[in-house]
Protein backbone atom coordinates (compact mmCIF):
# COMPACT_ATOMS: atom_id res chain seq x y z
CA UNK A 1 0.00 0.00 0.00
CA UNK A 2 1.43 3.45 -0.88
CA UNK A 3 2.08 6.35 1.60
CA UNK A 4 0.04 9.16 1.86
CA UNK A 5 2.69 11.56 0.80
CA UNK A 6 4.12 9.41 -1.85
CA UNK A 7 0.28 9.32 -3.24
CA UNK A 8 0.29 13.34 -3.04
CA UNK A 9 3.91 13.58 -5.59
CA UNK A 10 1.66 10.72 -7.37
CA UNK A 11 -1.35 13.28 -7.87
CA UNK A 12 1.14 16.50 -8.76
CA UNK A 13 2.58 14.46 -11.70
CA UNK A 14 -0.43 13.65 -13.17
CA UNK A 15 -1.59 17.69 -12.35
CA UNK A 16 1.72 18.13 -14.51
CA UNK A 17 0.77 16.79 -17.42
CA UNK A 18 -2.85 17.94 -17.12
CA UNK A 19 -1.75 21.60 -16.77
CA UNK A 20 0.44 21.44 -19.68
CA UNK A 21 -2.42 20.15 -22.06
CA UNK A 22 -4.50 23.20 -20.77
CA UNK A 23 -1.17 25.79 -20.64
CA UNK A 24 -1.78 28.77 -23.30
CA UNK A 25 -0.06 32.04 -24.17
CA UNK A 26 3.07 33.47 -25.73
CA UNK A 27 5.31 31.97 -23.15
CA UNK A 28 4.10 28.35 -23.39
CA UNK A 29 4.69 28.61 -27.28
CA UNK A 30 7.91 30.37 -27.13
CA UNK A 31 9.16 27.71 -25.04
CA UNK A 32 7.37 24.56 -27.17
CA UNK A 33 8.78 26.44 -30.39
CA UNK A 34 12.53 26.06 -28.97
CA UNK A 35 11.65 23.03 -28.03
CA UNK A 36 10.72 21.54 -31.59
CA UNK A 37 13.41 23.41 -32.80
CA UNK A 38 15.82 21.05 -31.09
CA UNK A 39 13.92 18.07 -31.54
CA UNK A 40 14.38 18.72 -35.52
CA UNK A 41 18.09 19.22 -35.04
CA UNK A 42 18.46 16.08 -32.86
CA UNK A 43 16.11 14.09 -35.35
CA UNK A 44 15.46 14.81 -38.20
CA UNK A 45 13.21 12.24 -39.75
CA UNK A 46 10.79 11.97 -37.16
CA UNK A 47 7.01 13.22 -37.66
CA UNK A 48 5.55 16.49 -36.57
CA UNK A 49 3.31 14.86 -34.20
CA UNK A 50 5.88 12.34 -32.99
CA UNK A 51 7.75 15.75 -31.98
CA UNK A 52 5.08 16.96 -30.10
CA UNK A 53 4.61 14.07 -28.00
CA UNK A 54 8.11 14.06 -27.66
CA UNK A 55 7.90 17.40 -26.15
CA UNK A 56 4.76 16.56 -23.94
CA UNK A 57 6.81 13.56 -22.64
CA UNK A 58 10.09 15.80 -21.79
CA UNK A 59 8.31 18.44 -20.08
CA UNK A 60 6.61 15.68 -17.70
CA UNK A 61 9.73 13.62 -16.94
CA UNK A 62 11.35 17.50 -15.97
CA UNK A 63 8.22 18.19 -13.77
CA UNK A 64 8.55 14.59 -12.40
CA UNK A 65 12.05 15.01 -11.92
CA UNK A 66 11.43 18.31 -9.86
CA UNK A 67 8.73 17.24 -7.87
CA UNK A 68 10.57 13.56 -6.94
CA UNK A 69 13.71 15.96 -5.65
CA UNK A 70 11.76 18.07 -3.74
CA UNK A 71 9.81 15.24 -1.84
CA UNK A 72 13.20 13.26 -1.31
CA UNK A 73 14.54 16.85 0.22
CA UNK A 74 11.58 16.26 2.73
CA UNK A 75 12.43 12.93 4.26
CA UNK A 76 14.83 11.75 7.11
CA UNK A 77 17.36 9.01 6.12
CA UNK A 78 15.09 5.97 7.36
CA UNK A 79 12.32 7.47 4.98
CA UNK A 80 14.90 7.41 2.19
CA UNK A 81 16.24 3.92 2.70
CA UNK A 82 12.62 3.40 2.23
CA UNK A 83 11.98 5.02 -0.78
CA UNK A 84 15.35 3.36 -2.25
CA UNK A 85 14.06 0.01 -1.33
CA UNK A 86 10.28 0.68 -2.87
CA UNK A 87 11.28 2.35 -6.07
CA UNK A 88 14.88 2.21 -7.07
CA UNK A 89 16.11 -0.80 -8.32
CA UNK A 90 19.65 -1.61 -9.83
CA UNK A 91 20.32 -3.79 -13.33
CA UNK A 92 23.78 -4.44 -14.16
CA UNK A 93 23.96 -5.72 -10.23
CA UNK A 94 27.20 -7.27 -11.08
CA UNK A 95 29.02 -4.34 -11.97
CA UNK A 96 28.30 -2.81 -8.55
CA UNK A 97 29.40 -6.16 -7.23
CA UNK A 98 32.86 -6.01 -8.93
CA UNK A 99 32.99 -2.63 -8.02
CA UNK A 100 32.66 -3.51 -4.27
CA UNK A 101 35.31 -6.51 -4.11
CA UNK A 102 37.85 -5.17 -5.91
CA UNK A 103 40.54 -2.30 -4.28
CA UNK A 104 40.78 -0.34 -7.64
CA UNK A 105 38.90 3.13 -7.97
CA UNK A 106 35.94 3.82 -9.88
CA UNK A 107 34.56 6.75 -11.95
CA UNK A 108 30.56 6.75 -12.45
CA UNK A 109 29.86 8.57 -15.19
CA UNK A 110 25.76 9.66 -16.22
CA UNK A 111 24.82 12.47 -17.61
CA UNK A 112 21.96 14.93 -16.78
CA UNK A 113 19.10 12.27 -17.35
CA UNK A 114 16.29 10.98 -15.71
CA UNK A 115 16.05 11.18 -11.84
CA UNK A 116 19.87 11.05 -11.42
CA UNK A 117 19.83 12.42 -7.79
CA UNK A 118 17.79 9.32 -6.27
CA UNK A 119 20.10 7.47 -8.63
CA UNK A 120 23.04 8.55 -6.55
CA UNK A 121 21.45 7.98 -3.71
CA UNK A 122 21.04 4.31 -4.61
CA UNK A 123 24.83 4.11 -5.26
CA UNK A 124 25.18 5.65 -1.86
CA UNK A 125 22.86 3.47 -0.34
CA UNK A 126 24.14 0.32 -2.23
CA UNK A 127 28.20 0.34 -2.26
CA UNK A 128 28.37 3.19 0.41
CA UNK A 129 29.60 1.05 3.37
CA UNK A 130 33.01 -0.22 0.87
CA UNK A 131 33.67 2.97 -1.48
CA UNK A 132 32.64 6.29 -0.12
CA UNK A 133 31.33 7.91 -3.74
CA UNK A 134 32.70 11.49 -4.19
CA UNK A 135 30.62 13.40 -6.27
CA UNK A 136 32.28 16.27 -8.72
CA UNK A 137 29.93 18.92 -9.64
CA UNK A 138 30.13 22.80 -9.62
CA UNK A 139 29.10 24.46 -6.22
CA UNK A 140 26.24 25.85 -5.72
CA UNK A 141 26.86 29.42 -5.02
CA UNK A 142 28.51 28.86 -8.74
CA UNK A 143 25.51 26.62 -10.36
CA UNK A 144 21.97 26.99 -9.00
CA UNK A 145 21.49 23.91 -10.35
CA UNK A 146 23.38 22.40 -7.58
CA UNK A 147 21.79 23.92 -4.72
CA UNK A 148 19.98 21.25 -2.41
CA UNK A 149 22.32 18.33 -3.31
CA UNK A 150 25.07 18.39 -0.90
CA UNK A 151 22.29 18.45 2.14
CA UNK A 152 20.28 15.26 0.07
CA UNK A 153 23.19 13.20 -0.19
CA UNK A 154 24.74 13.87 3.13
CA UNK A 155 20.66 12.50 4.35
CA UNK A 156 21.68 8.81 4.79
CA UNK A 157 24.58 9.74 6.73
CA UNK A 158 27.08 7.54 5.27
CA UNK A 159 29.27 6.85 2.06
CA UNK A 160 29.53 10.42 0.31
CA UNK A 161 31.48 13.52 0.22
CA UNK A 162 31.07 16.65 -2.26
CA UNK A 163 34.26 17.40 -4.41
CA UNK A 164 33.31 21.17 -5.26
CA UNK A 165 34.40 22.22 -9.01
CA UNK A 166 37.36 24.71 -7.77
CA UNK A 167 41.04 25.28 -8.16
CA UNK A 168 42.00 22.25 -5.87
CA UNK A 169 39.31 19.71 -6.80
CA UNK A 170 41.71 18.18 -10.04
CA UNK A 171 44.24 16.96 -6.82
CA UNK A 172 40.93 15.92 -4.62
CA UNK A 173 39.51 14.07 -7.80
CA UNK A 174 43.02 12.10 -8.05
CA UNK A 175 43.51 11.38 -4.21
CA UNK A 176 40.29 10.29 -3.49
CA UNK A 177 41.14 7.62 -7.28
CA UNK A 178 44.35 6.92 -5.45
CA UNK A 179 42.59 5.85 -2.11
CA UNK A 180 40.49 3.51 -4.29
CA UNK A 181 37.17 5.50 -3.89
CA UNK A 182 34.39 5.95 -6.11
CA UNK A 183 34.02 9.21 -8.06
CA UNK A 184 31.19 10.59 -9.82
CA UNK A 185 31.46 12.49 -13.32
CA UNK A 186 28.39 14.29 -15.27
CA UNK A 187 30.18 15.43 -18.55
CA UNK A 188 27.44 16.57 -20.28
CA UNK A 189 27.74 20.25 -19.70
CA UNK A 190 28.66 22.33 -22.99
CA UNK A 191 29.58 25.72 -21.49
CA UNK A 192 32.99 25.41 -21.86
CA UNK A 193 36.23 27.68 -21.94
CA UNK A 194 39.18 27.47 -22.40
CA UNK A 195 41.02 23.80 -24.32
CA UNK A 196 38.21 21.40 -25.41
CA UNK A 197 38.32 18.08 -26.99
CA UNK A 198 36.02 17.68 -30.01
CA UNK A 199 33.77 14.48 -30.42
CA UNK A 200 31.33 13.01 -32.38
CA UNK A 201 27.53 13.52 -30.83
CA UNK A 202 24.53 13.17 -32.65
CA UNK A 203 26.09 13.47 -35.75
CA UNK A 204 28.35 16.79 -35.48
CA UNK A 205 31.63 17.20 -33.62
CA UNK A 206 30.73 19.06 -30.24
CA UNK A 207 32.82 20.55 -27.16
CA UNK A 208 33.66 18.23 -24.62
CA UNK A 209 35.47 18.52 -21.14
CA UNK A 210 37.98 15.76 -21.14
CA UNK A 211 38.09 15.56 -17.56
CA UNK A 212 36.64 12.55 -16.74
CA UNK A 213 38.91 10.68 -19.29
CA UNK A 214 42.22 12.30 -17.45
CA UNK A 215 40.80 11.33 -13.90
CA UNK A 216 40.13 7.28 -15.39
CA UNK A 217 43.83 7.71 -17.24
CA UNK A 218 45.74 9.64 -14.67
CA UNK A 219 43.86 7.04 -11.57
CA UNK A 220 44.00 4.13 -13.37
CA UNK A 221 40.08 4.11 -12.58
CA UNK A 222 37.77 2.31 -13.93
CA UNK A 223 34.84 4.13 -15.64
CA UNK A 224 31.37 3.01 -15.82
CA UNK A 225 28.74 5.09 -17.40
CA UNK A 226 25.02 4.67 -15.61
CA UNK A 227 21.39 6.05 -15.77
CA UNK A 228 18.38 6.27 -13.81
CA UNK A 229 15.71 5.48 -16.00
CA UNK A 230 12.47 6.70 -14.77
CA UNK A 231 9.57 4.23 -14.33
CA UNK A 232 5.71 4.30 -14.24
CA UNK A 233 5.09 6.27 -10.81
CA UNK A 234 7.71 7.09 -8.50
CA UNK A 235 9.77 4.19 -10.01
CA UNK A 236 12.92 3.73 -11.50
CA UNK A 237 16.26 1.81 -12.42
CA UNK A 238 19.47 2.44 -11.89
CA UNK A 239 21.04 0.80 -15.44
CA UNK A 240 24.55 0.27 -15.04
CA UNK A 241 26.67 -0.67 -18.27
CA UNK A 242 29.88 -2.75 -18.67
CA UNK A 243 33.18 -0.88 -17.77
CA UNK A 244 34.31 1.00 -20.92
CA UNK A 245 37.42 -0.71 -22.25
CA UNK A 246 40.16 1.17 -24.23
CA UNK A 247 43.60 0.28 -25.35
CA UNK A 248 45.92 3.31 -24.32
CA UNK A 249 48.45 4.21 -26.99
CA UNK A 250 51.23 6.23 -24.24
CA UNK A 251 50.06 9.26 -26.08
CA UNK A 252 47.96 11.17 -23.05
CA UNK A 253 46.36 13.29 -25.81
CA UNK A 254 45.21 10.43 -28.24
CA UNK A 255 43.88 8.08 -24.91
CA UNK A 256 41.51 11.13 -23.75
CA UNK A 257 40.24 11.95 -27.22
CA UNK A 258 39.07 8.52 -27.46
CA UNK A 259 38.20 7.57 -23.82
CA UNK A 260 35.99 11.24 -24.30
CA UNK A 261 34.58 9.71 -27.11
CA UNK A 262 33.63 6.34 -25.70
CA UNK A 263 31.76 7.95 -23.12
CA UNK A 264 30.05 10.68 -25.50
CA UNK A 265 29.57 7.74 -27.81
CA UNK A 266 27.74 5.60 -24.47
CA UNK A 267 25.60 8.92 -23.76
CA UNK A 268 24.55 9.19 -27.10
CA UNK A 269 22.95 5.73 -27.30
CA UNK A 270 20.55 6.42 -24.13
CA UNK A 271 19.46 9.48 -24.87
CA UNK A 272 18.68 8.13 -28.54
CA UNK A 273 16.91 5.75 -26.83
CA UNK A 274 14.43 7.68 -24.55
CA UNK A 275 15.09 11.32 -25.23
CA UNK A 276 12.49 13.01 -23.43
CA UNK A 277 14.36 12.29 -19.89
CA UNK A 278 17.20 14.56 -20.95
CA UNK A 279 17.84 17.68 -19.17
CA UNK A 280 19.38 19.65 -21.94
CA UNK A 281 17.32 17.99 -24.88
CA UNK A 282 15.60 21.75 -25.69
CA UNK A 283 19.30 23.41 -25.96
CA UNK A 284 20.00 20.82 -28.46
CA UNK A 285 19.09 23.15 -31.42
CA UNK A 286 21.95 25.50 -29.98
CA UNK A 287 24.56 22.77 -29.40
CA UNK A 288 24.37 21.15 -32.82
CA UNK A 289 23.72 24.39 -35.04
CA UNK A 290 26.88 24.68 -37.15
CA UNK A 291 28.69 22.16 -35.72
CA UNK A 292 30.86 20.29 -38.36
CA UNK A 293 29.63 16.96 -39.33
CA UNK A 294 31.11 13.75 -38.93
CA UNK A 295 29.73 11.87 -42.27
CA UNK A 296 32.31 12.35 -45.09
CA UNK A 297 29.58 14.28 -47.51
CA UNK A 298 28.05 16.31 -44.83
CA UNK A 299 31.42 17.52 -44.03
CA UNK A 300 32.06 18.23 -47.79
CA UNK A 301 29.14 20.11 -47.73
CA UNK A 302 29.97 22.23 -44.66
CA UNK A 303 33.44 22.78 -45.90
CA UNK A 304 31.84 24.20 -49.15
CA UNK A 305 29.80 26.79 -46.95
CA UNK A 306 32.27 27.67 -45.04
CA UNK A 307 34.65 28.39 -47.63
CA UNK A 308 31.82 30.23 -49.58
CA UNK A 309 31.29 32.47 -46.32
CA UNK A 310 34.72 33.25 -45.58
CA UNK A 311 36.41 34.31 -49.43
CA UNK A 312 36.47 37.62 -47.84
CA UNK A 313 39.46 36.66 -45.53
CA UNK A 314 42.01 36.48 -48.19
CA UNK A 315 41.54 40.41 -48.67
CA UNK A 316 43.12 40.92 -44.99
CA UNK A 317 44.90 37.53 -45.12
CA UNK A 318 46.49 36.32 -48.22
CA UNK A 319 47.01 32.55 -47.18
CA UNK A 320 43.39 32.00 -46.00
CA UNK A 321 43.07 30.26 -49.33
CA UNK A 322 45.86 27.54 -48.42
CA UNK A 323 44.61 27.55 -45.24
CA UNK A 324 41.29 26.34 -46.67
CA UNK A 325 42.98 23.89 -48.96
CA UNK A 326 44.56 22.22 -46.29
CA UNK A 327 41.61 21.72 -43.99
CA UNK A 328 39.89 20.15 -46.88
CA UNK A 329 42.74 18.07 -46.93
CA UNK A 330 42.33 16.76 -43.72
CA UNK A 331 40.94 13.24 -43.52
CA UNK A 332 38.23 11.99 -41.50
CA UNK A 333 39.07 9.22 -39.18
CA UNK A 334 35.84 7.86 -37.72
CA UNK A 335 36.23 4.21 -36.93
CA UNK A 336 33.82 1.46 -38.75
CA UNK A 337 29.91 1.35 -37.90
CA UNK A 338 27.59 -0.87 -37.33
CA UNK A 339 23.81 -1.26 -36.60
CA UNK A 340 23.46 -2.43 -33.22
CA UNK A 341 20.78 -4.95 -33.24
CA UNK A 342 19.81 -4.57 -29.48
CA UNK A 343 19.09 -0.68 -30.45
CA UNK A 344 17.50 -0.83 -33.59
CA UNK A 345 18.54 3.22 -35.26
CA UNK A 346 20.95 3.38 -32.96
CA UNK A 347 24.86 3.51 -34.41
CA UNK A 348 27.85 2.12 -32.49
CA UNK A 349 31.25 2.46 -33.45
CA UNK A 350 33.50 0.00 -32.66
CA UNK A 351 37.54 0.16 -31.71
CA UNK A 352 39.95 -2.76 -31.51
CA UNK A 353 40.56 -2.84 -27.95
CA UNK A 354 43.08 -5.66 -26.69
CA UNK A 355 42.47 -7.46 -30.28
CA UNK A 356 38.62 -7.50 -29.66
CA UNK A 357 35.92 -5.25 -30.99
CA UNK A 358 34.03 -2.94 -28.17
CA UNK A 359 31.06 -1.57 -28.92
CA UNK A 360 31.68 1.12 -26.01
CA UNK A 361 34.80 2.71 -27.37
CA UNK A 362 33.93 5.03 -30.29
CA UNK A 363 37.24 5.78 -32.14
CA UNK A 364 37.30 10.05 -32.52
CA UNK A 365 37.66 12.24 -35.05
CA UNK A 366 41.55 13.00 -35.52
CA UNK A 367 41.27 17.15 -37.29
Amino acid sequence: MAYFPELVVRCRIAAARAQLLMSSGEAAAMLERRIDHAIRTAFPDISAAERAELYVRHWVSMRKFALIKQYLTSLQAGELNTFLDRHVRVEGREHLDAVMESEAPVIFVTPHYGNFAAGCLKLIKEIGHRKTINAFYNPPLKSRASQGFEDLFHRLGYGYNALFNDDTAVLKALRVLKRGEALTMMPDVFDITGHVLYVPFFGRLIPAMAGTALFAIKGRANVIVGYNCPGAGLASTLKLGVPIQYKRSGDLEADLATLTAAIFGELEAQIRAAPEHWMYLPRMGDLLADRLPVDATAHAEWMGKLERATRQFASVLPEWPDIMDELKSIPLETGNSVETPAEPGIRTSVLAVDGQESPTARRPLLL
